[in-house]
């Protein structure tokens, strides 16, 4: 089997990617995503793009149209990587054909188990606040800029009126004009919430591992099947946090091998 992997020069998750490919038995080919011409496509079984910013997108566009399928790889579910200082130990999200797509196999609660996360039954405040959880500018899952933000977190201003915004910690003086939720913690968030509205955040898995619901407003969520203002049950809640575990991987995970031979017999069987 011939991988293709579109990234950055010199990015190491890349090289990790390429390695885990050979250990696995294939072949693996570095690209630079920088230097990608829309349909300058190669003879690949797979492709591989990290992240859907600059030419990113157009990977994706081109190998799908002659039916290769394409792994975004991107900040993973539980335990993930947040920056550029935990890239080399949090996990990353491998999601077939877009951003956050789940596997689509069966699952088993192993790798969940690993993470020694626990789902708490019921979590947040009854009589608690309804907490924001914005997102970064122009990030790609939502494709958002400033004004265009503010316009949103005004809307939901006027549909849940007296939100507390939470800030996204990387832009958190972007407050857009609304009451700030105290908390120092997205725990302690948490903790005095009796809804979460975030667009498609991430945040939206904080929450339904708290036990707080959680509504995404924008299409896009890995979770947003769960979306509600009524808590789902822990049931379904942990049915949905194995197939999370599942699709992601650390740069370690990548090197064995192990990633690429449970992708080949299940995501590309």
């Amino acid at each position: 089997m011939k991988w293709g992997i579109y990234a950055r020069n010199c990015f190491e998750g890349a090289e990790a990617f390429r390695l885990g490919a050979l250990e696995s038995g294939c072949f693996a080919w570095l690209r630079s995503v920088s230097d990608y011409s829309s349909g300058d496509i190669e003879d690949f079984d797979a492709v591989v793009v990290f992240g859907l910013q600059g030419r990113g997108p157009d990977v994706l566009r081109d190998y799908r149209a002659i039916g290769v399928p394409v792994f975004v790889i991107d900040y993973g579910y539980m335990k993930r990587t947040n920056h550029a200082h935990d890239w080399r130990t949090g996990h990353w999200q491998v999601s077939l054909n877009g951003l956050n797509q789940l596997p689509d196999w069966d699952c088993d609660s192993s790798r969940f188990d690993a993470l020694g996360v626990e789902i708490s039954d019921v979590g947040g405040n009854p009589d608690g606040y309804v907490l924001l959880c914005v997102q970064t500018t122009g990030d790609a899952s939502h494709g958002m800029g400033e004004k265009e933000l503010k316009a949103w977190a005004d809307a939901q201003n006027q549909k849940w009126p007296g939100l507390l915004i939470r800030p996204h910690p990387l832009q958190d003086h972007l407050t857009y004009g609304l009451p700030v939720c105290p908390a120092k913690t997205l725990e302690e968030a948490l903790a005095g919430a009796r809804l979460v509205v975030t667009g498609n955040s991430n945040s939206g898995h904080d929450a339904l591992i708290s036990g707080v619901p959680v509504v995404a407003t924008v299409p896009g969520a890995a979770w947003d099947y769960l979306s509600s203002e009524t808590l789902p049950s822990k049931e379904q809640r942990i049915k949905h946090f194995h197939l999370c575990a599942w699709g992601q991987w650390t740069w370690a995970e990548f090197r064995t091998g192990e990633m690429h031979r449970c992708l080949m017999q299940n995501a590309l069987s």
